[in-house]
């Protein structure tokens, strides 16, 4: 194949496999966009359903309020002594 050549055509099989390849990447990509948002959590927008009580809440491994990070500190320098 002459790639330097202006009136360069490809057949219909290398059309395939390349409109395959971008769409693979596309979804990829669009794939790792909505994990990466989906991983971060903002601390203005989360709110606290169990009033500041994180013993046995659902989401306090990915909690991020106040309160969770300062019961996670504890619990951290209690599982350390």
């Amino acid at each position: 194949m002459n790639r330097g050549n202006p009136t360069f055509s490809i057949g219909r099989r290398e059309f395939f496999r390349a409109a395959a390849r971008y769409l693979v990447l596309g979804g990829m990509t669009a794939i790792g966009i909505l994990l990466a948002r989906r991983g971060g959590i903002d601390r203005r927008t989360q709110r606290c359903d169990r009033k500041g009580v994180c013993c046995g809440c659902r989401t306090f491994d990915t909690c991020r309020l106040p309160a969770a990070l300062s019961a996670k500190l504890a619990k951290a320098e209690g599982d350390a002594s």
